[in-house]
């Protein structure tokens, strides 16, 4: 557990595991932990990096505007300073965005890519749920109840069937002694509602693994197929989940990305 000093901001970030080192880039509103039920099994097979963006978590910058390649940069500064050779990137979410951005600009940095429920370019239905959430944080609307609206736009029909989850989720999040400001949330917003890089992932030549939940809203199935057919050297993979595929099925996620990834 540290903090490292890059690109004008502090990053916090932790090292777990030995091996060919494997980032692992967060999404929206998520912090470092978002990783932790995946950990486990990552470090037996990898040097794992997790670490928190921008606008989020313990990391601390100059509250500047965001863009993906600025975070993109990011990520391969904090490989670089860390003395991280060839990593293996991995993204969720608005970080699986990001992700494709680090193939399009530092494809000589890294070794493979993996692209978890993601999309080139959010849609507008999307950003909508994301403005309504800050729209309810703007009003000081219970958190409580802000997360009964967002939960069902992130997990399936079987997470959501079983109340405990629910109450475990909303629990880890309200907890967290970092909780994303309002501010911050709203600069990650504006990052995802400028970002589009269709125009630029045909040009990534990593082996790259797409993958995405059957029963996804936010990143829609065929979103990740038009990636895996827009990237040159991609394969597809579904799972039977949503949005939260790390905590909807996290055993056949983490033995997914171990079997890509070695």
């Amino acid at each position: 557990m540290a903090s490292i000093k890059i690109n004008n901001a502090d990053f916090y970030y932790e090292l777990h595991g030995e091996g060919h080192p494997l980032v692992l880039i967060a999404g929206y509103n998520c912090d470092h932990s978002f990783w932790l039920p995946l950990l486990d099994k990552l470090c037996k097979n990898f040097q794992v990096l997790i670490f928190d963006n921008r606008a989020v978590g313990r990391t601390i910058d100059e509250n500047i505007p965001l863009t993906a390649e600025l975070l993109a940069h990011d990520v391969i500064s904090l490989a670089d300073q860390l003395n991280l050779k060839n990593p293996h990137i991995v993204g969720h979410s608005m970080g699986g965005s990001i992700a494709q951005l680090v193939a399009v600009l530092y494809p000589e940095k890294i070794n493979k890519l993996g692209i978890l429920c993601s999309t080139a370019k959010w849609r507008e239905a999307v950003l909508l749920c994301m403005r309504s959430s800050l729209a309810m944080r703007e009003k000081n609307i219970d958190m409580n109840l802000i997360l009964d609206s967002v939960v069902p736009w992130i997990f399936g029909n079987e997470f959501l069937k079983k109340a405990d989850n629910i109450a475990l989720f909303k629990q880890m999040t309200l907890q967290n002694p970092y909780f994303q400001t309002l501010n911050n949330q709203m600069r990650q917003y504006y990052l995802l509602q400028q970002l589009d890089v269709r125009d630029l992932i045909n040009k990534i030549q990593t082996p790259t693994l797409v993958a995405y939940g059957t029963e996804d809203i936010l990143a829609l199935p065929y979103e990740s197929q038009y990636l895996s057919k827009t990237i040159p050297n991609a394969q597809l993979m579904e799972f039977e989940c949503a949005h939260g595929v790390v905590f909807e099925v996290t055993d056949k996620i983490a033995n997914a990305l171990v079997n890509f990834l070695n």
